[in-house]
This record gives C-alpha cells, sequence and structure tokens, in this order.
C-alpha cells in the first residue's frame, strides 16, 4: 500500500515552535545529534530535522498532520504558561497532549533508519508482507496497553507550577517522569519551557536536581542549548559509548 501523499519532507523531531525558545535574537540554537555523534549551531527552523521521518511505510494514516494539530493547540498553551498565565481546561488538556506526543515522539528517536519486517492480514483475508517504518510504529504504539499515556493520568487534576531554573536544556527526552522508587506510581513530570523555566506537574521537585545531565540520560537522540551552552565533543562520546553498550 503506498504512504499516504500528504507527507512532510523536513519533519522535526522536537517541535520548532516549542525549541524557539531556546533560539538566540538570529534563531540559532546548539544542537547535539547523539545518534550521528555530531554537535552544531542551527537555526531552529531546521534543527532535528529529518526528512520524512513520519512517513509511514505502510499504514495510511497521516501521523505528521495529527502531530501538527497537536502543536497547533499546546504551543500557545506553553507560551501562556511562560508568560505565567493561568490556563483553561482546554488548555491545559492541549499542553498534557503536547507533552504525551513529546514523550512518544522521543522513544523512538534513534530509530530513524530502522525497517522492521511484518507481515500484514488485509481485510480481504490477503496475506502480505512488508516493513515497518517510524510512522507505522508510532501509529500502531498508540493501541498498545502497555505504553504509558500521560492523558490517562488525570495530569489536568494534579498541581501545577512553573520554576525558575539556570540555563536549562532540552530535547526528545525532556518529558521526565519522576517516582519515589522503581515501579512505584508516577507522581510527577517536568519539562522545560524555557532555558529559565521548568514545568512541575504533580508533587514537587527537591532544589539542584541535575535536570541537564538526567535530560541528556533520556534523550535518544537530540538535545537543544542555548548559542554556546553545549559542549559538541560530548556528541561524540555519547554516540561511540552507546555503540558499545
Amino acid at each position: 500500500m503506498a504512504a499516504n501523499e500528504n507527507v512532510v519532507k523536513n519533519a522535526h523531531m522536537v517541535s520548532k515552535g516549542y525549541i524557539s525558545a531556546w533560539a538566540d535574537k538570529r534563531n540559532v540554537v546548539d544542537v547535539l545529534d547523539l545518534q550521528e555523534g555530531r554537535g552544531y549551531p542551527s537555526s531552529y527552523l531546521s534543527a532535528t530535522v529529518v526528512n520524512y521521518v513520519y512517513d509511514p511505510n505502510f499504514l495510511t494514516r497521516n501521523l505528521e498532520q495529527d502531530y501538527s494539530l497537536i502543536e497547533s493547540a499546546g504551543i500557545p498553551a506553553l507560551v501562556k504558561l511562560r508568560k505565567d498565565e493561568p490556563l483553561s481546561e482546554a488548555e491545559a488538556n492541549a499542553v498534557i497532549a503536547f507533552l504525551d506526543m513529546h514523550l512518544d515522539r522521543g522513544r523512538y528517536a534513534d530509530r530513524t533508519k530502522v525497517r522492521a519486517p511484518a507481515v500484514a492480514l488485509r481485510t480481504d483475508g490477503r496475506i502480505e508482507h512488508t516493513e515497518l517504518a517510524l510512522g507505522d510504529a508510532l501509529l500502531l504504539s498508540q493501541s498498545f496497553q502497555d505504553v504509558l499515556r500521560l492523558t490517562a493520568l488525570g495530569l489536568e487534576q494534579w498541581p501545577w507550577q512553573v520554576r525558575e531554573a539556570t540555563s536549562l536544556a532540552t530535547g526528545d527526552g525532556a518529558v521526565l517522569l519522576w517516582r519515589a522508587t522503581d515501579g512505584a506510581p508516577i507522581t510527577t513530570i517536568s519539562f522545560p519551557l524555557s532555558p529559565t523555566q521548568l514545568l512541575v506537574i504533580g508533587e514537587d521537585l527537591p532544589d539542584n536536581i541535575p535536570l541537564n545531565p538526567l535530560l541528556a540520560q533520556n534523550s535518544k537522540r537530540w538535545i537543544v542549548g542555548v548559542r554556546g551552552s553545549l559542549d559538541f565533543s560530548k556528541a561524540a562520546i555519547i554516540a561511540a559509548k552507546r555503540s558499545q553498550e
């Protein structure tokens, strides 16, 4: 089956409207590509771009269009949080959907080149051998019961706060899930809103938590920071270490 014709060539793996908060006056951010093992300055408009990354090979739903709708509602609500403005119930739900999308993208951020063999059963009974691309994997995962969905946690009823911070980075692993102990229920969600603002949903976090190292550990491919804040040499070090694991 042919992929959807309305695909996006230059698809962002971390939303450009979100990472614009890290850009300088020339629209430039620092980027670490942990998969390619390199760091570089880039316009936020072209940072974390992978051509046709969400184009399914077999399924036909337009995943990039789904993401675009979530971004269109979520990013204005994130801007309101940055301005310390209250959110409506609909805006809070838009933020939760955005965080869920960000988390979902991050799970597969290092699998853009992976093709998985699959056997598909057509509605007419025909069996077809095919390969699943990243877009297919993301679409299929939305039906998996064991995949965490933030939209199912009732976050709109949890306490929300925006904390001041210093020199926060972001990336595909920016949605951090906090538990009291391993295996315990999630009590807190944190997410950088900007280099100086951290969204905390749920129980408060202790001061002086090393957020950037935790974010780097949680990110599969992309880390973004303000210009001059990232050590480009670390991309190659992290990539080499992960290739040996």
